[in-house]
């Protein structure tokens, strides 16, 4: 199939989608919808001078609004609820645009199933930030509670839990076409999430990314570029130098960073690829998962485990 047609503008909605998105078809009516869920009112620090996270949101969407109105050709609508502000587009017709889109999610439905196509990997640069600028629009909220433990700040894209797949590819798409180390993924693993024997564990993926390592992709969210801007100068004021890319084959784990059993490794919740087995560290679920990234290094580096917080 030619993919052409898969230029910046579709590729920043299709990463919306990825991150957020969900199918509907009622009858000869088909619906696009995206939410942009946000769990606190207050804007963080460093935001610029929206009163409200809602309307921050909804002066950002504008924007996207008429972009994917122009796109798409088709009705586009912003819509409030409680603590998530939704776009919603509706097709009356089967047109090339809603069968594109189709296509490229592979007629999946909803983001817990969605998954990157093998060619995404082959488009260009271009088109490849952009469908990681729309996933990181819809998924990411750059806050400085997210700073590592030497309280270096972190950007943290979200995967919602049930997708177990998206994560290594995306991962791979940073981390090998466009340069952007990973720090590590915190997966929603009873072994990771909760690991003595807690609940709660069945949590969203967080891809953890130096703030300053992530300056080549970005968001058009006003509020949240600017509030990054200023989490990537604090870490360049502090610290020097970038982060490495994660390499999964030049680990292997220390005494101290081992984890105890948990009864929830045998939750049906969780993908047959990994349903009964422990963990002690993501890159070992990283490598279940699918991810063949990294090279062996002539001596292994001992894992020490990163912060779970």
């Amino acid at each position: 199939m030619n993919l052409d047609y898969v230029d910046p503008d579709v590729a920043y909605l299709w990463g919306l989608i990825l991150a957020r998105g969900e199918f509907h078809v009622e009858g000869d009516t088909r619906r696009l919808v995206v939410m942009f869920p946000y769990r606190h009112a207050k804007l963080p620090g460093g935001a610029p001078d929206a009163p409200d996270r809602e309307t921050a949101i909804r002066l950002g969407l504008d924007d996207i609004r008429n972009r994917i109105q122009e796109l798409l050709e088709t009705t586009v609508s912003i819509d409030r609820g409680e603590h998530v502000v939704t776009l919603r587009a509706v097709f009356t017709r089967n047109t090339i645009g809603w069968r594109d889109l189709r296509y490229l999610t592979d007629n999946r439905n909803h983001y817990t199933e969605f998954q990157l196509p093998e060619f995404v990997y082959d488009l260009d640069r271009e088109v490849q930030i952009e469908l990681m600028r729309g996933f990181a629009d819809a998924s990411s909220d750059p806050n400085p509670a997210d700073a590592d433990r030497n309280e270096r700040h972190r950007v943290v894209l979200q995967v919602q839990f049930g997708n177990w797949v998206i994560p290594v590819q995306l991962c791979r798409l940073l981390q090998t076409k466009l340069g952007v180390p990973v720090s590590h993924i915190l997966w929603g693993h009873p072994n990771l999430r909760a690991p003595r024997a807690g609940r709660g564990w069945a949590k969203e993926t967080r891809i953890r990314i130096l703030a300053e390592d992530f300056e080549p992709v970005g968001y058009y969210f006003r509020y949240k570029q600017e509030v990054f801007e200023h989490l990537v100068g604090v870490n360049r004021q502090t610290f020097a130098g970038a982060g490495k890319p994660c390499n999964p084959k030049a680990k292997r784990i220390s005494r101290r960073a081992r984890k105890p059993k948990h009864p929830g490794e045998k939750d049906d919740r969780l993908p047959p690829q990994i349903r009964g087995s422990h963990f002690n560290s993501y890159f070992q679920i990283c490598k279940k998962m699918g991810c063949t990234q990294g090279k062996k290094p002539p001596q292994l580096e001992i894992f020490e485990d990163e912060d779970t917080q």
